[in-house]
């Protein structure tokens, strides 16, 4: 069965893919896997997925970019406010067509964003800047070269996509229901899944107490506090928010060996 339906948002969902199961929406901190390809409507550029073969065909393919299903925490706002919408609209294993408007995207574009700087700056900075270039700044800033024409250079600091409707073809390919599954998930949201399995995760029965040990690998690795604070922060807020959370590190003989 094909059901098409419009959000109160002006998000507009296609079904593309229905089974006989019954309707139970994900809600606020559930942990969803999803599968994407995501393009531009007006030219069907595809931009971005997570899957190997699609980011191929599309000749986007990159080496450094690990294609496998995504993780959503609903209401943590990592991905773009008009996909996050749809998802909630969603059930495992269900797939839909999302058209998502700007401003539910990448934005409008906003003129005070486009600057004037100067050529000899950029260069005193190790860019040579050409149109279409992305040149990123110290401060984190991203901007698109429009222009290089008589000593200036026209950077534009909206997003690329900023103005377009794009369209995700999106999955739910996994719902985690498991407190401990959910805490290794935000282990490797910040470690990557190698990294991961190395810490040992221990939950008391009435989950209050949850225990991480960290693998000595880590002892000596340079803000790794700030790291910790982040994954107590996740864990709290979005898995075990009665928990205390304890982070382990054994020291014995063979540890400075």
């Amino acid at each position: 069965m094909i059901f098409n339906f419009i959000l109160s948002t002006g998000i507009a969902l296609k079904t593309v893919t229905a089974m006989n199961f019954e309707i139970q929406m994900f809600k606020d901190k559930d942990f969803v896997y999803i599968d994407y390809v995501a393009k531009v409507k007006d030219t069907g550029e595809i931009f971005d997925t997570t899957i190997e073969e699609e980011a191929k065909k599309a000749n986007i393919y990159s080496n450094n970019v690990k294609y496998e299903p995504k993780l959503v925490i609903l209401g943590e706002h990592s991905i773009i406010s008009g996909l996050e919408e749809a998802i909630y609209q969603m059930n495992a294993g269900e797939e839909k067509e999302v058209e998502i408007p700007p401003e539910k995207a990448y934005g409008k574009k906003d003129p005070t964003k486009v600057r004037i700087v100067s050529l000899g700056d950029l260069k005193k900075r190790g860019v040579n800047p050409y149109p279409n270039m992305m040149v990123r700044f110290t401060d984190g800033s991203v901007a698109t070269v429009k222009s290089v024409t008589g000593g200036r250079v026209v950077l534009d600091f909206n997003h690329p996509l900023a103005d377009k409707t794009v369209i995700y073809k999106v999955k739910v390919v996994k719902v985690l229901q498991d407190e401990k599954d959910k805490v290794k998930a935000v282990l490797e949201k910040w470690l990557g899944k190698n990294n991961a399995d190395k810490f040992g995760i221990e939950l008391g029965e009435d989950k209050k107490n949850l225990k991480i040990t960290v693998p000595k690998d880590y002892y000596k690795v340079e803000d790794f506090q700030l790291v910790i604070y982040m994954l107590a922060r996740d864990i709290i807020n979005y898995v075990l928010p009665e928990s205390v959370v304890s982070f382990i590190e054994n020291f014995q003989k063979d540890t400075f060996s």
